[in-house]
């Protein structure tokens, strides 16, 4: 009887030692991701410092945006984020509802700025703008980012520039 109480107290043990590991590892992986978001959002986008993505981005990164591949490299990640940095030379972006679920990070964010540059094509308005999005970011084991979902109203960003829409003609 006793050699059964000691097998069964040896395998709660070792059950609970492993749950432990897997615990403290997942929290370990939560404030890696947490950290480089921190950092990807801080340094990259509102410092403005695109060199800093080589230490955050998978080579093979991808950026879809509403829907739309922007980005398929580094380079082009950094080309994509340069237009808005020229449209709006004072953009912050901040972020709230983190969520963590393995590898995946989900977030909502706010993103700010005046539009006193050349935003792709378009002239600058002189106007400020207030957008939130929503933004699904991909990491690898290691932490790299390899790939973002970004969503956002458009519309509502070109109407805040002061653009219009105009009713279809209808024959």
């Amino acid at each position: 009887m006793s050699k059964s109480i000691t097998c069964i107290l040896i395998l709660l043990v070792v059950i609970t030692a492993c749950n432990s590991k897997q615990r403290s590892d997942q929290l370990s992986m939560d404030e890696r991701l947490t950290k480089n978001l921190d950092v990807f959002i801080d340094s990259c986008w509102n410092d403005q410092n695109v060199t800093k993505l080589n230490e955050l981005v998978a080579k093979d990164f991808i950026r879809i945006l509403n829907g739309i591949n922007v980005a398929a490299n580094e380079n082009e990640l950094g080309a994509h984020m340069n237009v808005f940095f020229t449209g709006f030379p004072d953009l912050k972006i901040q972020y709230n509802n983190l969520y963590i679920e393995g590898n995946n990070l989900f977030m909502n964010w706010e993103c700010t700025g005046s539009n006193t540059g050349i935003f792709g094509e378009m002239p600058a308005t002189g106007k400020k703008i207030k957008i939130q999005g929503l933004s699904h970011l991909y990491f690898t084991d290691e932490g790299k980012l390899y790939k973002e979902d970004v969503y956002y109203n458009e519309l509502d960003l070109l109407q805040q520039l002061g653009y219009t829409l105009e009713a279809p003609i209808l024959e």
